[in-house]
């Protein structure tokens, strides 16, 4: 016989072979769909909450990133008119301020010295190069607030990161108080805040970027400790250190031990 028919015949075999398998397990599928009992479920009325407050959520945002588009080119011209005249006098243009926490000037010269900090020995070279003192007691918040507002801790009112409630003896942040919201709507088990929670800075005197806003300098702060809640001023804002979470807390802590009995409390 001719191999050349007998090849053609295989290669028509071969993809029948493969469809077969597939087109049983399709019916199967399809058999067993049409077979299928209706599932029930029950859907709760907290489902419904959950979706008003969700559309509310989704219709506050976009109606205040439109309202945020529209206004945008006002409020870019009127900070042009009070910076014009702001910038009249000016000796430079922009100033970029870079804020390292616990950054040792000794080691900083150290690296600089050895080339591993080149793009630090350029600054160097081109600008000016000084060790500051430090702040008492020379923690972070406290130096961050003398950084900000150009006075000591007496008169900021920051000396550590927390500090003692006189009531209850227990630690509190020191930089803010964060209280809940004064205005609830219940609904069952929900209650959903109508008003802002309370939120008060203690940390006093006023910070640089806020001065300048006063004479018509727009400011950028990024991640600065001990700048929650954020003051209003000419500029953005984003805090940094000390920011509290949604429970107004510093976050949530677990406790491990190879004793539970010891303790009652597992979280907090």
């Amino acid at each position: 016989m001719n191999p050349k028919p007998k090849l053609l015949f295989i290669n028509s075999l071969l993809p029948s072979e493969k469809i077969y398998p597939w087109c049983g397990l399709s019916a199967f599928l399809l058999l067993f769909l049409l077979l299928s009992l209706p599932a029930e479920a029950y859907v709760g009325p907290g489902a419904g909450f959950a979706s008003l407050s969700s559309f509310l959520v989704f219709f506050l945002t976009f109606f205040l990133a439109l309202f945020s588009l529209i206004s945008w080119p006002f409020r870019l011209l009127l900070r042009l008119l009070r910076g014009q005249k702001a910038y009249k006098h000016s000796s430079v243009d922009r100033v970029i301020i870079l804020g390292f926490d616990g950054m040792d000037p000794e080691l900083a010269e150290k690296f600089m010295a050895e080339g591993k900090l080149p793009n630090f020995s350029r600054l160097k070279k081109e600008g000016t190069f000084s060790k500051l003192q430090t702040t008492t007691p020379a923690i972070s918040p406290v130096a961050w607030s003398s950084f900000m507002t150009g006075v000591n801790p007496s008169k900021h009112n920051i000396f550590d990161f927390l500090s003692r409630n006189p009531k209850t003896y227990l630690p509190d942040l020191s930089s803010a108080r964060i209280g809940p919201p004064r205005k609830y709507l219940s609904l069952g088990k929900y209650r959903l805040p109508l008003s802002r929670p309370e939120m008060h800075l203690l940390r006093k005197s006023q910070p640089f970027w806020k001065l300048l806003g006063q004479q018509g300098i727009f400011s950028t702060v990024l991640r600065v400790p001990i700048t929650f809640p954020p003051e209003k001023f000419s500029g953005h804002l984003l805090s940094g250190m000390c920011l509290p979470d949604l429970k107004g807390s510093q976050g949530t802590f677990i406790f491990y031990t190879t004793n539970p009995e010891r303790i009652q409390k597992k979280e907090g």
